[in-house]
């Protein structure tokens, strides 16, 4: 089982609350992370996360783009 397979299982078996709180820390490391960084390497960072996300939609199925969408 790969690393993000055990996480969305992990996320999947908390609770509500549990999940929200899970939520709220990422976002706050994710701030934290974003301050510390210059301008430049922020925009290389957002540059990359369109990227990467780019790529995930272009391999999606069109069943798996209807689910995404449902949703």
């Amino acid at each position: 089982m790969q690393a993000h397979e055990r996480i969305a299982a992990k996320r999947a078996a908390a609770t509500p609350e549990e999940a929200e709180r899970q939520r709220i820390l990422a976002r706050e490391r994710s701030g934290a992370r974003r301050a510390t960084l210059t301008q430049e390497k922020a925009e290389q960072q957002r540059t990359l996360a369109r990227e990467r996300s780019a790529t995930r939609r272009a391999l999606l199925t069109p069943d798996e783009v209807e689910q995404q969408r449902a949703t």
